[in-house]
């Protein structure tokens, strides 16, 4: 047996409807309008909008399946006043109550909009009347709150809601003009169309939706699956009520219909049975024999007016006029002697309305009191000083405050009980938030521990990135890798020669590659290069523009072989917690830097040509697909270039010298010989053009190993 909360414009479901509901359900109905008059005991009723404070206590008082709220757009209706905040009040209580899936009923016309263009010529939404963009913001604000809350958010947009015996839903209201003879006005064209879902089919889809455990937050669109116009509508009401008036507002229809409920038949196994356009006719002769009779008489809504308030002062001056009367035909019988019928009139009224409604009855018994004396022919000096004559004065004003006091005591004290109830709610609702809240937070915390910043799981993951056979594969990996943990795109990766005089650029963040020079001669950063020669990051504490501001060494055999630049900085960034992680980063880099060297030196011998320098080419296109992959990246340039030399050992022997270790000389896997440049555009290719050209080397820039035609953008090809 589920509970379902149905909050909002609750009279569009009648009471036959919601008794369907509650045969196997319980049913609570909430709003301000919300009424049922049935017997059905599994229906409970509250007039409490979600506005109200005492709403949530019906979340205490039960355990709900889902949440309904009908919107005021439900029905193709205009909405209703303050609805956002009604429903964004509904959305926090049914979150913090935990409830597992709110459904929201809007309407069709939200989708009643038109592609406009501004006057800059881009595209906007255009809505043709205000419920319709009510309507899609109700939606947006829905979809929201499920995006912020984790809730199940399912909002159905539905038309026009068919039902019997109500006069609250547009069928009945046309139903009534109708009857009344008075003109049926349609929003729209004749053959504009119109869709109407029955409640039967409308409560089987909402309860459908609640017990469907496996879907997540959307939205859909409900309709009965008949194709039917305004027209046919108006040929169904004339054979009921051949002389029915009928008028169009011809107001534009942009709606976008789907035929037929395929998404919630999809996931909801949703079917829509009743066409209602068909049985009209059974509606109306429905209608009209029993809603009509059902109509509340004057007496009753005058009741309903005046039971609030003003009922209690009706009351006092009414019981008064009674009490009076009595008082005078009873004054001659003996048996009235002994009870005083104005006394008892005081308590009564004080002690069913309190202690000012009490005192205001002795007040009017007291002035009755001393019109009473002075019809006696006594004067007001003797009433006055005669102190016996206070005596009736003091008992009525006793009568009427005592069991005032005691009423209104005993009402405060139930004030004070509730209000610490409210306490202990707001207690209890803040640790069982605090408790879920740690039980969802665990898991989270078990999901970011491995993937924050510069946990243990974030460091192995980069320690497995780094591990490569090939030094260049080092520098791109690292460079990703110290991008990602340490949040920062002016990352820089120089070598360093042997001598400690230079340090050449391999790779740096895309945004510093055209900034930067591919060579920077150490002695004019010594200030730097000092603390990286000791073992120690350097940090730019005197924030001097033209040094970096973190620089850490990577070091072989006591020399420093790779020099990591951060060259800027947030002011995020410059505490001992960040050198720390840049600092064990570095020493990731070394490592994966040394034991790739190790290994290029176990196998230099078996990956080049025996008596040179040229590499084979399974090893020689790997270097160049890292270098490529670098380019890619944004992180470094290359240039290559083809000989037209073939003897492996002239081409190495006449490049002696002039090559940096950084550079490779490659046989391709078409067999010709080629160099690969590091940090070498078109730009600055001029010197090393020079060079070639000194040694009397032919050959060609190209773009890969095997390229047919050459490049001629360097200067110096010969």
């Amino acid at each position: 047996m589920a509970s379902y909360l149905i909050v909002g414009q609750t009279h569009l479901i009648s009471d036959e409807s919601v008794e369907r509901l509650a045969a196997e359900n319980t049913v609570v109905l909430a709003g301000s309008e919300a009424k049922y008059g049935g017997k059905t005991r599994s229906v409970h009723t509250y007039a409490s909008t979600p506005a109200d404070g005492d709403f949530k206590q019906l979340f205490d008082a039960y355990t709900f399946d889902a949440v309904w709220y009908i919107s005021g757009y439900a029905d193709c209706r205009p909405g209703a006043f303050g609805e956002e905040k009604l429903l964004e009040k509904a959305l926090e209580t049914a979150a913090v109550s935990r409830i597992e899936k709110f459904v929201l009923l809007s309407s069709v016309y939200s989708l009643n909009y038109f592609a406009d263009f501004n006057a800059s010529g881009e595209a906007e939404t255009g809505y043709n009347d205000l419920s319709s963009f009510g309507a899609s913001q109700l939606e947006e604000l829905a979809a929201f709150y499920a995006k912020k809350s984790g809730m199940k958010v399912v909002t159905i947009r539905v038309p026009y809601i068919a039902d019997r015996l109500n006069d609250q839903n547009f069928l009945g209201r046309v139903f009534c003009d109708a009857h009344e003879g008075k003109k049926v006005i349609f929003p729209h064209s004749a053959e504009d169309r119109i869709d109407f879902l029955s409640v039967s089919d409308l409560l089987a889809l909402l309860v459908q939706v609640t017990e469907e455990n496996e879907d997540a937050t959307g939205s859909y669109v409900a309709v009965s699956g008949y194709r039917h116009t305004y027209s046919d509508l108006e040929e169904r009401l004339r054979e009921a009520v051949p002389e029915i008036d009928v008028e169009y507002e011809r107001t534009p229809c942009d709606i976008v219909w789907p035929d037929y409920p395929n998404e919630l038949r999809k996931r909801y196994g949703f079917i829509p049975m009743d066409d209602v356009l068909d049985s009209v006719g059974e509606y109306y002769a429905a209608f009209v024999d029993e809603v009509y009779a059902e109509k509340e008489g004057l007496l009753k809504r005058l009741f309903k007016k005046f039971s609030n308030g003003i009922f209690k002062y009706i009351e006092l001056i009414l019981l008064l006029l009674v009490t009076e009367i009595i008082a005078q035909f009873t004054s001659n019988s003996v048996y009235f002697k002994f009870v005083d019928v104005r006394l008892a009139y005081i308590v009564i009224m004080g002690t069913v309305h309190g202690m000012r409604t009490g005192i205001l009855a002795a007040l009017l018994e007291s002035v009755v009191l001393i019109f009473e004396y002075i019809g006696l022919g006594m004067s007001g000096t003797l009433l006055f000083y005669n102190i016996e004559n206070w005596i009736p004065f003091v008992v009525y004003l006793m009568a009427g405050s005592i069991p005032g006091y005691v009423r209104d005591k005993s009402a405060e004290e139930t004030q004070f009980v509730k209000s610490e109830y409210d306490l202990l709610r707001n207690k209890y609702l803040f640790l069982n938030n605090a408790y879920y809240g740690a039980i969802q937070n665990k898991g989270e915390f078990k999901r970011q521990i491995l993937g924050f910043k510069d946990s243990f799981g974030k460091i192995f993951d980069a320690v497995q990135k780094l591990d490569s056979e090939l030094p260049q594969s080092v520098f791109l990996e690292g460079l990703k890798v110290m991008e990602d943990i340490l949040e920062n795109r002016s990352v820089a990766i120089y070598t360093v020669d042997s001598r400690q005089r230079f340090g050449r650029l391999v790779a740096c963040s895309g945004n510093l590659l055209s900034r930067l020079s591919v060579s920077i001669p150490l002695e004019e950063y010594s200030e730097m290069y000092g603390e990286v020669k000791a073992g120690r990051v350097y940090k730019n504490t005197a924030l001097r523009q033209d040094m970096p501001m973190y620089a850490c060494g990577v070091f072989q055999n006591g020399s420093v072989v790779l020099l990591v630049v951060l060259w800027d900085a947030s002011s995020e960034q410059y505490g001992n917690h960040y050198t720390n992680i840049f600092q064990i980063i570095c020493g990731l880099v070394q490592t994966s830097f040394l034991r790739a060297l190790e290994y290029e030196e176990l196998r230099h011998d078996s990956s080049v040509i025996p008596g040179t320098r040229v590499v084979l080419p399974e090893h020689f296109e790997q270097i160049i697909s890292v270098n490529e992959e670098l380019k890619q990246a944004g992180a470094a340039e290359y240039m290559l270039l083809k000989f037209e030399e073939r003897d492996p050992e002239k081409l190495s022997e006449a490049l002696s010298g002039m090559v940096r270790a950084s550079d490779t000389i490659g046989q391709g896997s078409d067999g010709k010989l080629y160099l690969l440049l590091t940090q070498v555009t078109g730009q600055n290719f001029s010197i090393v053009g020079q060079r070639l050209a000194q040694r009397s080397l032919a050959y060609d820039v190209v773009d890969a190993v095997g390229a047919v035609e050459a490049d001629k953008t360097a200067e110096g090809v010969v």
